[in-house]
């Protein structure tokens, strides 16, 4: 496991948010903060499964393409069943 997925494992389970950096298709960097809930496993690569506030909605990210992770020591109401 990587440093910010090991980051995003531990904030998931304490119900807090985290702002993640992860690269995009086009080669850009996103940073956004979630609400981590699962890990699935892809036909090629594992995704995370997040809440993203910036967004409004559930997203998704390739770990591989997860390049950093923070905890911002906010709690959440879990939206959905946390399965970190």
């Amino acid at each position: 496991m990587t440093e910010a997925l090991d980051v995003v494992v531990e904030e998931a389970r304490a119900h807090r948010t985290v702002v993640i950096e992860a690269a995009e298709k086009d080669g850009s960097v996103e940073t956004r903060e979630v609400e981590p809930y699962s890990i699935r496993r892809g036909p090629e690569e594992d995704r995370l499964i997040y809440y993203c506030h910036k967004r409004n909605g559930t997203r998704s990210v390739l770990l591989s393409n997860l390049l950093s992770a923070e905890s911002t020591g906010r709690s959440f109401v879990p939206r959905y069943d946390v399965e970190l």
